[in-house]
């Protein structure tokens, strides 16, 4: 498929997040050295699997529009959700579990703080890339949104595009780990006790989990051609009795070939008429009315 103002977004969006989450990780990597605190210690894993997840994600967009070719005849859109699944599955390993068992060996092992003020420094500085991102990756939403007619929430639950979902999870969550690591950097200081550290260390890392366990279930779903909302399906039943030569519409299957690519199947009731005509008009009203129906196979009952 071409390339669309979408795709440029999302390589706009996936090019901030890793400019920014470079930036973060080499900071907060040379922090988490000097000051000892586990919870900096997760937040660079967790950086690194986010930078990580950048590249895989601009692979996947880069990959998956390209066009339909004789081996794959219906085109690489797929690929977008393959990559985004190892994306997870990083975040996952990488940022999650391993920062689960820092946490667990830091709370039977604690070690003292060290140079405080340079974590509070970088994990500042931090926040305020992270939010910049999560800006930029929230801005992209609501425009996609609003072109659909939907809420940024409506977006959220049902967008098939794996690119903005996922960086905007991650950026919001990058941005809730800094914020937690920083106020479990404080309570170490004051109190003097790496418990705080230690349990801000597991929260992060269960965090990572759900995010990139619910970001790997949408992607399964997706590579296993998950039907489009209802109400779509509804438009185009609307669309197709509208049309005079219809008589009746029967079933009708709509599936994600890719974020902006939908392979549909409908049978129709029609009216005596140049079947091959009058079908061959259908597909081409219906897919310049809808662009994001790539196929559309309508079978004629008798």
């Amino acid at each position: 498929m071409p390339e669309t103002r979408e795709s440029q977004e999302s390589l706009t969006s996936i090019l901030v997040a890793l400019v920014a989450n470079l930036t973060i990780a080499a900071a907060k990597g040379v922090a988490a050295v000097l000051t000892a605190s586990p919870s900096l210690l997760a937040e660079t894993l967790h950086t690194v699997a986010d930078a990580g997840n950048e590249i895989l994600l601009g692979i996947a967009v880069r990959r998956g529009h390209r066009p339909p070719d004789a081996r794959h005849p219906l085109g690489y859109g797929a690929e977008l959700y393959y990559w985004a699944l190892l994306a997870a599955i990083g975040m996952f390993v990488v940022g999650g579990a391993v920062s689960v068992w820092h946490g667990i060996q830091s709370l039977r092992h604690p070690e003292e703080l060290s140079d405080f003020w340079v974590g509070v420094v970088v994990l500042v500085i931090a926040l305020t890339l992270d939010s910049i991102s999560r800006v930029v990756a929230s801005s992209r939403l609501k425009r996609q949104a609003a072109r659909r007619g939907l809420t940024k929430r409506e977006m959220v639950a049902e967008s098939a595009d794996p690119t903005l979902i996922t960086v905007y999870a991650e950026d919001t969550i990058d941005v809730l780990g800094a914020g937690l690591a920083l106020v479990a950097l404080v309570l170490h200081e004051v109190t003097g006790s790496g418990v705080p550290d230690a349990i801000a260390t597991i929260i992060i890392g269960l965090l990572l989990g759900v995010v990139a366990w619910r970001l790997a279930d949408r992607n399964r779903s997706l590579l296993t051609h998950q039907a489009v909302p209802e109400r779509y399906r509804e438009q185009l039943r609307a669309h197709l009795d509208a049309t005079p030569e219809v008589l009746g519409v029967g079933e009708i299957v709509a599936v994600y070939l890719g974020p902006a690519e939908v392979l549909v199947a409908a049978d129709v009731k029609l009216a005596p008429c140049d079947v091959a005509a009058t079908l061959q008009r259908i597909r081409e009203d219906v897919i310049a009315d809808t662009p994001q129906i790539k196929r559309l196979y309508l079978t004629p009952l008798a």
